[in-house]
């Protein structure tokens, strides 16, 4: 007499990706340093702008934004957050669990929705933590001098921003683990996602104005700019308003979901 095991649940499905997650030491090694260069490189960039204020020009002090500047370093935390999001998956390629996962929940999907989850919700809720704990220890350093004009909660964008930043960090993590399941290796997931994510806003600059508008304005890291920027410039020319730029980061990862999803259903586990 046979017997079939049933598939597990939804909610097991979670507990097992959430308690693997967990479980790998270079998943909270990579937490801890995304924390560390997040919040001590906006500290020490907030302590060296407070230091030098007197020195910037009279147009830069006018127009300051005192609540980006006590966030800089929530750019490298990206970086660091979308290796997060490769490791996440990449890591059970390479050792050959991927196998037992998918012996044990036949159902792709699940499995995928269940690593998008988790990992999802941890980059979301680590990016409002570092957002928050730049924001307010930079406030502190910058009001240090009392010439600079610093921020509470209730600051225009501030709020926004803050979430907006745990938006933008989930929402790399997920393109990157995206990118590990098409190409199920991690160096070259890593270097995928870090070349298309943050290349594009890096040489923009240096593109016509119509190719930044056009074209650049609809990459993930110029539309999630929109979030997590709390002080806006609508005369930008990347400027698509946070809910415009919401919608495109949104369907950024959609697509490269769905696009990890119908590459894991076709290849073998392995």
């Amino acid at each position: 007499m046979t017997t079939t095991m049933a598939s597990p649940g939804v909610a097991n499905t979670l507990a097992a990706e959430w308690t693997k997650l967990k479980s790998v030491r270079s998943t909270w090694t990579v937490v801890t340093a995304a924390a560390v260069v997040s919040v001590g490189f906006s500290a020490l960039f907030s302590m060296l702008t407070q230091a030098d204020y007197r020195n910037l020009p009279a147009g830069q002090r006018a127009d300051f934004d005192a609540a980006g500047t006590s966030m800089v370093g929530m750019n490298l935390g990206l970086i660091l957050v979308s290796v997060l999001g490769v490791l996440a998956v990449s890591g059970e390629y390479s050792t050959g669990m991927m196998r037992l996962t998918l012996a044990i929940t036949p159902r792709r999907g699940r499995v995928l929705l269940a690593k998008a989850v988790v990992v999802g919700l941890l980059t979301f809720v680590l990016g409002t933590l570092f957002a928050t704990a730049a924001f307010y220890s930079g406030q502190l350093i910058l009001g240090l001098n009392p010439d600079i004009p610093t921020l509470g909660l209730d600051g225009p964008g501030v709020l926004r921003s803050l979430l907006g930043w745990g938006a933008e960090m989930a929402a790399f993590a997920l393109l990157a683990l995206s990118f590990g399941v098409m190409m199920r290796s991690a160096a070259g997931a890593i270097a995928t996602a870090i070349g298309f994510i943050f290349a594009p806003a890096i040489l923009g600059a240096l593109l016509p104005a119509w190719v930044q508008r056009d074209i650049l304005a609809y990459f993930p890291a110029s539309a999630a700019e929109q979030l997590s920027t709390a002080q806006l410039k609508t005369d930008a020319v990347t400027y698509l308003g946070p809910l415009t730029g919401g919608g495109v980061l949104l369907t950024w990862v959609a697509v490269a979901l769905v696009v990890a999803h119908s590459l894991m259903g076709k290849r073998d586990s392995g």
